[in-house]
């Protein structure tokens, strides 16, 4: 427990004190602050309001679907998995395919929902506000069912592609009823200038490759006065618009083996989401339907090729047939040689059959052999092959191609499925080619034996008359091409009556439901928030004021923590400066101060060389040191400034008139370009002041410094000037302040008030006790205080005086990046970042939230421009 004088002070103690609080404590803490939270928890309360009336409800629509087993696909993944192929699961690949901006963009064409509607309303009151305040709109709500109005789009296809709209914009402000005035015309997202404003009711907008066409639907339900937005957009687009609120997952504890899908969508207007549900089962039944159909579309249309060449042949057969037998005057003749007829017959039967298979053979090798490598095309099936292995191939290899041309159709051709499957199909189209080469083969054994045995009846049938030989041989051309011919004609049937039997990919379970509460905002859980919040935020707004403190303030915060140094001078905030470098006869405050820090170094003793650092940049190190050694130059000390920041030089834009040769620089005479010491010297153009720059940004400046050539160059020219001032680089990033230290009496340590970070002055402090970084009789100098705001900065107790400490994290992330002529860049990792852009990285937060109301314009702006990334 903090003694009494703490408790009425609010001052915090060197040490961290421990408090006990009680409920008494944090009862009157948030009873001081009653009117504060209640005023809070009304404003908060509003805008939660004023949040829930602009945003426009989200509802949700769900339904349920059944995937129907296909008896083919399934042995053709199991005939995969016995060649060793791995199968891909059906379920997985209908999710993905319902998934897909093709099936949604068929949606939106059959809908119409590329074209919306709104209408522009005040969120609250909007039914008691005259339209002619419309100007004062900010909800915008949908039409759907109910639109008053509709915009028709003629795209002409004369245009190229790239010359049509790809997205339409029309804001307009009904005005009587026959007129509207267009508010704003966008066209591919940019404003479109029409020749004129107003336009009647069902008159002809024209543009570029297209003409647009305003129609007024329903007179009753448009206000006079108010505005509307008609906008239209490619179907693909809206598709992708509506694709990220649709989901389809398998349903059931075991999803991997289920078939029941949920559809699910989400959208601003309900009756449109359960349309859109269904469409998608509707038109995911028809797309496989069609997919489906291909291989019996495909059969069909062979058959009916060969039923016309076959159908030639055979009336060609018939009509010789019957002219012969007519020119020969034939009848009957089966009495002559039965016995020798007969067992040509039967030979004549098995080598109709023979040829028979072998045309069957050849006409699907043909198809083989004319299929391109990388095309798969339905081969056509149940054609009278009597090998059932060949005919169980097709029919697996048939199913394979349907299903790869709906993926195809929905995906692309490096969808990894569609690949999977391309290897299944070679697999299985060099089966069947190897399983019909080897029966044509067998077959032409076949038919060698065959003609061996009917030429030895022909010499039988020698003494047969002319005329009974040759009408046997006319009868068997029709024998071989007439079951041939009925052969077809079945199966172009057997194939249409498969197309017309074809089941729907998806059974629905339930059709599109869902509550009429939305699901976007939750108004409970955004008022509950908002007194949360309201509640919260005055009590710890004043905790957070009185628990932390981040930054450099007062300088009893700079003589806190860099112990045993002495603050030689404040140097204020000045709002209105707008010079670098302090007037000689300056009577504004900035003035006055590096007056008093002028006369504080006079009365050091043993301090010609001074070398000005901060902990870290943007704290104003170059601002004070040029200014301390303007001050110096105006009482006629000769100075002589030297710029040994050789990582973020600044002295080059603080006296921009002055001009420097860059071979004649620290930099140049560090890497040998330049032996000459005193040719690095610069009349800055103020009478006493001398400047030496730093010159271009070297790879290596502390390897540079290392060398100690910097020392020599001040101890050549020091007994020529009464001060040198060296401003060098931050002491906490790198070590070049240290290096550099060697050849300074005394070293200035500017704090920045409102920058600085105070756990950072504390670990300089530390650092310059513990001697871990040694600088030479170190002195501090308070930097851009605001003079105004000073006297709230102590003691943020509430009556109580909370104690508090600071906790923190050694080792802040530090980026630090230079490139100049040497073609790389280096940087360090420490603290903070070199310059203003790496500052605004800080908490901002918690920046604003102490921020004084007094001008935050500081009169180091200077210096943290010119150290910016």
């Amino acid at each position: 427990m903090q003694n009494e004088n703490n408790k009425v002070t609010g001052q915090n103690s060197k040490d961290t004190n421990q408090y006990s609080f009680t409920f008494r404590d944090i009862w009157d803490f948030v009873w001081r602050l009653r009117w504060w939270i209640i005023g809070s928890i009304c404003v908060t309360m509003s805008i939660a309001f004023l949040f829930l009336r602009m945003q426009t409800p989200i509802y949700s629509r769900s339904s349920l679907i059944k995937l129907n087993r296909n008896d083919d696909v399934a042995e053709a993944n199991i005939m995969t998995d016995v060649f060793g192929q791995k199968s891909s699961k059906r379920i997985d690949n209908e999710l993905y395919l319902l998934k897909t901006t093709s099936i949604m963009t068929r949606v939106v064409e059959k809908l119409g929902l590329n074209t919306r509607y709104y209408g522009y309303n005040m969120p609250i009151a909007d039914s008691y506000i005259a339209p002619q305040y419309a100007a004062f709109d900010f909800k915008m709500h949908e039409f759907y069912d109910d639109t008053p109005i509709n915009m028709e789009i003629s795209i002409d296809s004369v245009y190229p592609e790239e010359m049509r709209p790809n997205a339409i914009s029309l804001k307009f402000r009904n005005t009587d009823n026959k007129k509207y005035k267009i508010e704003e015309f966008k066209v591919n997202g940019r404003v479109f200038n029409l020749p004129k404003d107003s336009y009647q009711y069902g008159e002809t907008i024209p543009i570029q490759a297209a003409t647009i066409m305003i129609r007024l639907l329903d007179i009753n339900s448009i206000a006079i006065g108010k505005d509307y937005l008609a906008t239209w957009n490619l179907p693909l687009a809206t598709a992708r618009s509506f694709i990220t609120s649709f989901t389809a997952e398998a349903e059931g504890e075991k999803q991997r083996s289920t078939d029941i899908i949920k559809l699910s969508i989400q959208d601003a207007i309900p009756k449109r989401a359960e349309n859109i549900l269904n469409e998608i089962v509707q038109i995911s039944n028809d797309e496989t339907k069609k997919y489906n159909n291909i291989t019996s579309q495909t059969t069909i249309h062979f058959i009916n090729q060969r039923l016309e060449e076959i159908a030639l042949d055979l009336s060609k057969a018939e009509n010789n047939y019957k002219n012969y037998q007519t020119s020969q005057e034939l009848v009957d003749m089966a009495t002559q040689s039965n016995r020798v007829i007969s067992n040509d017959a039967e030979y004549q039967s098995q080598m109709t059959e023979v040829r028979l298979q072998q045309q069957i053979l050849n006409m699907v090798k043909k198809v083989l052999d004319d299929m391109p490598d990388g095309v798969y095309k339905v081969l056509p099936p149940n054609l009278g092959i009597s090998d059932a292995g060949v005919n169980t191939s097709i029919n697996t290899y048939n199913s394979l191609v349907a299903e790869r041309n709906r993926m195809v159709a929905n995906s692309s051709e490096s969808n990894q499925r569609v690949t999977s499957l391309n290897s299944q199909l070679e697999d299985w189209k060099k089966t069947i080619e190897l399983s019909i080469t080897n029966l044509i083969k067998v077959s032409n054994i076949r038919t060698n034996e065959l003609n061996r045995l009917i030429g030895s009846g022909k010499q039988q049938l020698t003494h047969i008359p002319q005329q009974q030989l040759t009408m046997q041989q006319l009868s068997r051309k029709m024998d071989v091409i007439e079951p041939l011919y009925q052969m077809l004609q079945q199966k172009r049937e057997e194939a249409q009556i498969k197309m017309c039997s074809e089941i729907d990919n998806f059974r629905v379970i339930e059709r599109a439901y869902g509550s009429n509460n939305p699901v976007k905002p939750n108004s409970s859980q955004v008022y509950l928030i908002a007194f949360l919040i309201g509640f919260c935020l005055p009590p710890a707004y004043v905790w957070l004021r009185m628990q932390v403190k981040l930054k450099v303030e007062t300088k009893l915060d700079v003589e806190q923590k860099l112990e045993n140094t002495t603050v030689l001078a404040i140097l204020p905030k000045n709002g209105k400066k707008t010079y670098a470098i302090v007037p000689e006869n300056g009577r504004d405050l900035m003035s006055e101060s590096f007056r008093m820090l002028r006369s504080s170094l006079q009365y050091l003793s043993n301090t010609k060389v001074l070398q000005v650092t901060s902990s870290v940049p943007g704290e104003g190190k170059s601002y004070v040191a040029s200014n301390i050694a303007v001050s110096l130059s105006y009482i006629g000390k000769k100075v002589l400034l030297v710029g040994l920041d050789l990582r973020k030089p600044a002295l080059s834009k603080i006296f921009p008139d002055v001009k420097f040769d860059k071979t004649n620089t620290i930099v140049s005479y560090l890497i040998d370009k330049n032996d000459d010491v005193n040719s690095l010297v610069y009349a800055s153009g103020i009478n006493n002041l001398d400047i030496i720059f730093s010159g271009p940004v070297p790879p290596n400046p502390t390897e540079l410094l290392s060398l100690g050539k910097e020392k020599y160059i001040i101890d050549q020219l020091k007994d020529k000037y009464d001060y040198v001032i060296i401003d060098s680089a931050p002491y906490m990033p790198v070590s070049d302040a240290i290096l550099v230290n060697k050849c300074a009496d005394a070293t200035l340590f500017v704090v920045r008030a409102d920058y600085t970070d105070i756990r950072l002055l504390e670990e300089v402090g530390n650092s310059l006790k513990n001697k871990t970084k040694v600088l030479n009789n170190v002195y501090a100098v308070l930097n851009d205080m605001n003079l105004h705001a000073a006297k709230y900065r102590y003691g943020y107790g509430y009556g109580y005086g909370y104690g508090y400490g600071y906790g923190y994290r050694r080792g802040y992330g530090y980026g630090y990046g230079y490139g100049y002529g040497y073609g790389y860049g280096y940087g360090y990792g420490y603290g903070y970042g070199y310059g203003e852009d790496s500052h605004k990285h800080q908490k901002k937060g918690l920046k604003n939230l102490f921020k004084s109301k007094t001008s935050s314009t500081n009169v180091s702006e200077l210096e943290s421009e010119n150290t910016k990334a």
